[in-house]
């Protein structure tokens, strides 16, 4: 005889279990993360007792930060102007010189050792001139940014295009397929993963290449702000920038990991998120 009670317990077939998805599980730690950050802060206002001007309270930040919102939205324009398009102008320059690099041995030859020695170059000390050279303007903050998040773009490109399967390279021998379709069919393909891990890298490196820029060459913007706040010890502010600079950068971070998973959705590193 069948055991009603536990025919009637058992999980039925049609019945599936409910899997949080990866975009749900990663939203859910950063903010565990974020509460988790803030908590330890506020204890650390509340048993140390820093100055305020030293470590202002979680608190204090969030009430500036709203109070001085219209100030922050208009610096944040100019910045994340200079962030997305210093990114972008990165990207643009960064993927075909790769391309060229690895498909042509003679650009290799050329242009692969000026671009090591660029950016082994300190990007502050470079500002000045690219201040003489293009005015106080917004031009020359695009290009820093840019030349900051330009060289990591550029390695993981050529990288993942010369990391390619040997066995792949000797099928398409065998089947005597053009070079240009290899590259196309196979190299491209198969560097997509390392050429996102390289945008990755280069939109942190990008937030930080404009606010360099601004703390040499701006007269409006987030790193404009943080220079007037640290001659005036105005920590608040200067917590409430840095605090959106974070949130700017994982934002940033996020979004290609979304166009990665989008574009690049084959490859094992996406089956199992």
């Amino acid at each position: 005889m069948v055991d009603v009670a536990s025919t009637s317990s058992a999980p039925s077939l049609g019945r599936k279990p409910y899997v949080m998805s990866s975009g749900t599980q990663t939203a859910l730690w950063g903010l565990a993360s974020a509460v988790f950050a803030i908590a330890l802060w506020s204890a650390v206002i509340i048993f140390v007792k820093p100055p305020a001007y030293i470590l202002p309270a979680p608190w204090d930040v969030l009430f500036r930060s709203w109070s001085e919102r219209a100030t922050l939205f208009n610096h944040g324009l100019v910045t994340m102007s200079e962030i997305l398009i210093g990114l972008l102008i990165g990207i643009v320059i960064a993927v075909p010189l790769g391309i060229c690099i690895v498909a042509i041995p003679i650009v290799e030859r050329l242009f692969y050792p000026i671009v090591v020695a660029f950016n082994a170059v300190p990007k502050v000390a470079l500002a000045p001139l690219f201040v003489v050279w293009f005015g106080y303007g917004f031009m020359p903050r695009v290009l820093i940014t840019g030349s900051i998040a330009f060289f990591p773009i550029l390695v993981s490109t050529i990288s993942g295009l010369v990391a390619i399967d040997p066995e792949l390279l000797r099928l398409a021998t065998v089947l005597r397929a053009k070079r240009s379709r290899v590259f196309l069919r196979m190299r491209l393909p198969q560097a997509l993963p390392s050429i996102f891990a390289g945008i990755k890298v280069a939109t942190s490196l990008a937030v930080i290449g404009g606010i360099i820029a601004e703390f040499v060459a701006s007269d409006k913007g987030w790193g404009y702000l943080l220079v007037q706040a640290s001659g005036t010890l105005d920590t608040t502010i200067m917590f409430s920038v840095v605090i959106i600079l974070a949130l700017v950068a994982s934002a940033l971070f996020y979004v290609v990991g979304f166009a990665e998973r989008f574009f690049v959705s084959w490859h094992a590193s996406q089956r199992s998120r």
